[in-house]
C-alpha cells in the first residue's frame, strides 16, 4: 500500500530537482507550510552564508520573521504571503494553481520590484502537496533579451562586489590612437561602427580572461582583474593577455571595415594601452536607475590612466609594479622574460603632458608592443 506522505514528498523532490536545474531564486514549502528547500541563488541574493538561519523545517508563520527574510520582505508583504499560502494549502481550495504577485525585495539597501511566481503542488488525488515560489525580475521580454546577451561569468564577478572594499587589482586602460583626427576623417556611422566593434572585442577579451569591464567613454575602455584566490600573478597575467591581444584584434576590425568600403588601413587605427597594478584599490559596484558598473578608486587607477594617455602609436605601456607580480610560469605563457626588460620613467615619454608628469612621472614603465602573448589564457 502506497504511503500518502511519501507520494507528496516525491512530488516536491521532483519540483526541487527541476528548480535546481533552472538556477532560479526559489523556495519550496511542504503541505503543512514548512520551509523544505531554498535555492542557492536565493540564498546568495539574500546575502546568506553557511551560518545563516534560513528556517528550514519551520512553519512560514514563524520562519518569515527570521532576520534573513524580514530583511528582504516588508512586514505587509510577509503578512500577505502567509495569508495567501495558508489559503492555497487548505484542502478543497479552488484557487488557480499558478499565480503571480509583484513584491518588493530589499537588496543591498535598495528596494527592487520583482515578480513572485507561485505554483500550488497537488497530488494526483487533488491533495495539496505544498507550494513552490520563484522570484524573477519584472522586466519586459525585450529588456531581458538585452540583459541575457551579457557574459554570465562576468556578471557573477560583478555581483560578488556588492560590498565595496579594498582589493589587489590589475588595472587596464585602452583607447584608439589619434581618435580625434580619425573621427573627423570618417563618416560618423563608420566611426561609430569602429568604436562599437572595438568595445565589443574589448569586453569579450576581458570576459574571456576573467576580468570585469569598467567604464567606457567614447573610444576609451577600462577593465579590472582582481587577484582571485590571492593570486596576484594570475591577475597580472590576465590583464597583460588582454592588453597584448588588442592590437591584433583592432587590425582585424579595421580590415573588416576596409572590406566593407571604409577608407581605413591598419596604419590609420591603432590602440594605446596602459596596464598597472593596484595593491589596495577600493573597488565595488555603482548601481543607479540607469546603469550597473564596477569602478575602482585609488592612486594607481589615476596613474594607469596617465600611462595610457602617454602611450602613442599603438604602444602597450606596462608598469614595473605589475610585471613584477608575474610568476615565471605566467610570464612564460605570455612570452615575456621579465629579466630582459628595461624600464624608463614615464616622465621620459610624457613630453609636456603636465598631468602625467604630476601624477605618475616617476613610475617605471616598459613598452611591450609586439611581444608575443603565448597562449595568454
Amino acid at each position: 500500500m502506497a504511503d500518502p506522505e511519501a507520494e507528496l514528498r516525491a512530488l516536491r523532490e521532483a519540483v526541487i530537482e527541476a528548480l535546481v536545474d533552472s538556477r532560479t531564486a526559489s523556495q519550496v514549502h511542504d503541505d503543512d507550510g514548512r520551509l523544505e528547500w531554498v535555492s542557492e541563488q536565493l540564498l546568495q541574493l539574500a546575502g546568506a552564508d553557511a551560518s545563516t538561519e534560513v528556517g528550514l523545517g519551520m512553519h512560514l508563520d514563524e520562519g518569515l520573521d527570521l532576520p534573513i527574510w524580514s530583511g528582504m520582505l516588508s512586514e505587509s508583504t510577509r503578512d500577505a504571503l502567509r495569508a495567501d499560502l495558508s489559503r492555497r494549502l487548505h484542502p478543497g481550495n479552488d484557487l488557480p494553481p499558478l499565480w503571480v504577485s509583484p513584491v518588493e525585495l530589499n537588496l543591498a539597501g535598495r528596494s527592487r520590484p520583482v515578480g513572485m511566481l507561485g505554483l500550488s503542488l497537488r497530488a494526483p488525488d487533488g491533495r495539496p502537496a505544498g507550494t513552490a515560489l520563484v522570484f524573477a525580475p519584472l522586466l519586459p521580454a525585450r529588456v531581458l533579451a538585452l540583459v541575457s546577451e551579457g557574459d554570465e561569468a562576468m556578471f557573477t564577478r560583478m555581483a560578488d562586489l556588492t560590498e565595496p572594499g579594498r582589493r589587489p587589482t590589475a588595472v587596464l586602460f585602452a583607447d584608439i590612437d589619434s581618435s580625434g583626427p580619425l573621427a573627423r576623417r570618417l563618416p560618423t556611422p563608420v566611426y561609430f561602427d569602429l568604436v562599437r566593434r572595438f568595445t565589443t572585442v574589448f569586453d569579450d577579451l576581458v570576459a574571456r580572461h576573467g576580468g570585469i569591464v569598467g567604464k567606457h567613454a567614447g573610444d576609451g575602455a577600462s577593465a579590472f582583474f582582481l587577484a582571485a584566490g590571492g593570486s596576484e600573478s594570475s591577475a597580472a597575467r590576465a590583464a597583460l593577455a588582454v592588453g597584448l591581444a588588442l592590437a591584433e584584434e583592432v587590425c582585424t576590425i579595421v580590415e573588416a571595415l576596409a572590406e566593407d568600403g571604409a577608407g581605413l588601413t591598419t596604419d590609420d587605427c591603432r590602440v594605446n594601452v596602459g596596464v598597472h597594478w593596484g595593491a589596495d584599490l577600493y573597488i565595488g559596484q555603482i548601481v543607479t536607475g540607469g546603469r550597473l558598473e564596477v569602478t575602482a578608486l585609488g592612486d594607481e587607477v589615476n596613474e594607469c590612466a596617465r600611462v595610457e594617455h602617454v602611450a602613442s602609436g599603438g604602444q602597450t605601456l606596462v608598469s614595473k609594479t605589475l610585471v613584477e607580480r608575474l610568476e615565471p610560469d605566467d610570464a612564460g605563457a605570455l612570452g615575456i622574460d621579465p629579466l630582459r626588460l628595461t624600464y624608463r620613467p614615464l616622465a621620459d615619454l610624457a613630453g609636456d603632458d603636465h598631468k602625467a608628469l604630476r601624477d605618475a612621472g616617476t613610475l617605471a614603465v616598459v613598452d611591450l608592443t609586439g611581444v608575443t602573448s603565448g597562449d595568454g589564457g
